[in-house]
C-alpha cells in the first residue's frame, strides 16, 4: 500500500468513528434540562413526555436529543419561558399553547424512556 493511501484511507477511517460518536454517541447534560417546571404543576410525567413526543413528531428537525440539548443550552428559568411569550416563540401542541422552550424540554424529558 502507498503511503498516500495509507494515510487517506486511516484519515477517513478516524473521521468515520469520530462523526459515529458525534452523532450515535451518549449526550450528557443537567438533567434539569428535561424538567418544565411551571407545567409539572398541572401535568403528569406521562403528559408531559406525550406532549414532547408530539411534538417531536411536529418538528422533526429538533427531534434528537443532542440538538434538543443544543438548543436549550442552559436550564430555562420562568424568565425564559415568559420572554418566549413576550417575544411570540410559542408553539401550539396537542391543544395546548407552550413556550418553544418548554415544547424542547418536553421533547427531551420524551427521549428519556
Amino acid at each position: 500500500m502507498k503511503r498516500r493511501t495509507f494515510i487517506i484511507s486511516t484519515a477517513a477511517g478516524i473521521g468515520a468513528i469520530s462523526a459515529a460518536y458525534y452523532f450515535f454517541g451518549d449526550v450528557d447534560y443537567d438533567p434539569a434540562l428535561a424538567e418544565p417546571q411551571a407545567l409539572s404543576y398541572i401535568w403528569d410525567d406521562k403528559t408531559i413526555k406525550d406532549a414532547g413526543r408530539r411534538y417531536r413528531k411536529d418538528f422533526p428537525s429538533e427531534a434528537s436529543e443532542r440538538t434538543l440539548v443544543k438548543l436549550l443550552k442552559t436550564v430555562p428559568t420562568e424568565e425564559t419561558i415568559t420572554a418566549d411569550f413576550k417575544n411570540g416563540n410559542m408553539v401550539v401542541v396537542d391543544g395546548w399553547i407552550l413556550s418553544v422552550t418548554e415544547a424542547r424540554q418536553c421533547a427531551l424529558a420524551s427521549q428519556q424512556e
